[in-house]
């Protein structure tokens, strides 16, 4: 019983200074969105929602395209407010301009919230190169 104890004293520690130094280093992390359903537009925003709980200080970008150009659609999405709130904490959310042209979405269709890039690959590409984490977002 006693040994139990020491160890489950010993993981506590553990576990703890791993929460610690997720929160005190800088997590930038940019997400490759491209799912065009609500289920998946709840997950990142959940996702990212999560990060920053727990970090307090990561820097995200969202980068929406193809079908994943939806949740920044003023008339599409379904997390406008989640959207919103993570803003609030400097998340950003890009959407591709080259989507935008090919399915006909002006500037003004989107969130207000919504930043552009001129081609969705090319700003991914841009932030890895820079040290950021890729994450491929997907329910």
């Amino acid at each position: 019983m006693l040994m139990k104890n020491i160890l489950l004293g010993v993981l506590s520690v553990f576990f703890c200074a791993g929460v610690i130094h997720a929160q005190q280093r800088e997590h930038r992390i940019v997400f490759d969105f491209t799912e065009g359903d609500t289920a998946s537009f709840a997950t990142v925003v959940r996702h990212a929602k999560a990060i920053m709980d727990l970090t307090g200080n990561a820097r995200l970008e969202i980068v929406c395209h193809g079908p994943g150009l939806d949740m920044l659609v003023k008339n599409k999405t379904t997390v406008q407010k989640e959207i919103a709130e993570l803003n609030k904490l400097n998340v950003v959310f890009a959407a591709c301009e080259a989507t935008m042209k090919r399915r006909g979405v002006d500037k003004s269709q989107l969130i207000p919230q919504a930043i552009t890039v001129p081609i969705a690959i090319l700003e991914i590409s841009s932030k890895e190169q820079d040290g950021w984490s890729y994450v491929k977002e997907s329910h």
